[in-house]
């Protein structure tokens, strides 16, 4: 026995579509009871992040979108047709939901009438619209370059109330399948979570997810360089005085610092809520590093003082503390009495409790007092440069986390 196989033919096709558009009305919602709701699901595909701009405070994401729903006015029986189950139009001939981003930078409408629609005989119709957009995100550059953020993509039916559209996500939520990662940013691909809601009134679905700037280029070109111009500026207390360069040296350390805050504030958002801790530790550095250049021309002054200038017991005091070792490896000597001299224990070898002050503040000159005060200021400098620089990067990288801008 030889069965026959039923296929539709182009004349098949071509009847059925005729058929089924004679009397349907592309403008209207595809229900037969017009007070009824139609419900669309959802099916979103990421395939791309080619661009994320926190200054301009929005990102690009290339994202395609199936929709499904049930249009009562296009059902037809196989077996009038030749077998036909399923054929596909352009979207312009029949009702498609205007499908529009509502945190858009510029306004973006999905829908794009030349593309297919799949339809069932059952009436299940299938519309998959996408492309690369540009939605908004609000960024919270507080732990700029560790900084994550919580963005969302906001769509909803232009035009069409919530009761008489609606929306739902029977299965996953965004399909990342085919994602092509970002060599700045990292998206959790894990992290899609939706929200159902409304927006002037009308249906709205709400897509979350995660994304984390990938801070390894900005540890390399901006915070390695400012610690190490944080250790230049400690090292212009080890520049000799005659050298007449310590000034200039200073000026120099400050405006690099100055550059390197510009070239920060040119990838931050104009926003002062919050300010990034980044910004606060250039400036900080930036204000010791002024400092610095404060003391290096207080302390030539003093270098360059003659003997005429009376010395304050203060500054003879700075050189005793800086001098303390030396001092302390000196044979001392035992207390002098009136019309004798002092003589020095050699058997027992004992330390004696009185030095000879008077002898070492006679040799005392500016040039010394100059010289202890680089020193004390060195070592100072050192401890305020670096440990709240540890501190401040510490913090900044521990405390970052996911957070959602303020709107």
């Amino acid at each position: 026995m030889i069965g026959t196989i039923k296929a539709e033919t182009y004349e098949d096709v071509s009847n059925l579509r005729s058929t089924l558009l004679t009397s349907y009305n592309a403008d209207m919602l595809p229900v037969n009871d017009q007070t009824r709701s139609l419900n669309i699901n959802l099916s979103t595909m990421v395939f791309t992040m080619p661009e994320v701009d926190p200054v301009l405070g929005a990102i690009k994401m290339g994202i395609m979108v199936t929709q499904e729903w049930y249009d009562e006015r296009l059902t037809w029986t196989p077996s009038d047709h030749n077998g036909t189950m399923v054929f596909s139009m352009k979207a312009e001939n029949i009702w498609t939901p205007p499908l529009t981003v509502s945190n858009p930078v510029t306004f973006t409408l999905l829908d794009t009438p030349w593309m297919q629609a799949t339809i069932m005989f059952n009436g299940k119709v299938m519309f998959t619209v996408g492309g690369i957009i540009q939605f908004s995100c609000s960024f919270s550059m507080k732990f700029w370059p560790f900084d994550k953020h919580i963005c969302t993509l906001n769509l909803f039916p232009y035009g069409y109330m919530a009761s008489r559209v609606t929306f739902s996500v029977p299965g996953t939520i965004v399909d990342t399948g085919i994602y092509s990662e970002n060599g700045e940013w990292y998206l959790d691909t894990n992290s899609f979570d939706y929200e159902l809601g409304t927006v002037f009134g009308m249906s709205e679905i709400v897509y979350s997810f995660k994304i984390a700037r990938l801070s390894s280029f900005y540890m390399l070109t901006v915070i390695l360089p400012i610690n190490g111009i944080g250790m230049l500026t400690c090292l212009v207390f080890l520049l000799p005085s005659e050298s007449g360069e310590r000034v200039s040296y200073a000026i120099t350390i400050m405006l690099s610092l100055a550059v390197f805050l510009t070239v920060t504030a040119e990838d931050l958002p104009k926003n002062s809520k919050p300010i990034p801790i980044i910004c606060v530790y250039i400036l900080f550095n930036l204000i010791i590093c002024i400092l610095g250049l404060l003391f290096v021309v207080l302390n030539l002054i003093i270098f360059n003082r003659t003997k005429k200038v009376k010395m304050a017991e203060i500054y003879k005091s700075i050189v005793r503390f800086t001098k303390r070792k030396s001092l302390r490896r000196k044979i001392r000597v035992e207390p002098l009495r009136k019309n004798s001299t002092a003589k020095i224990n050699v058997k027992s070898r004992e330390p004696v409790k009185v030095f000879e002050h008077r002898r070492a503040d006679e040799d005392i000159e500016w040039k010394d007092v100059s010289d202890a005060i680089d020193k004390i200021l060195f070592v100072l400098f050192v401890v305020v440069t670096y440990i709240p620089s540890i501190i401040i990067l510490i913090y900044t990288v521990a405390a970052s986390e996911y957070v959602r801008g303020e709107q």
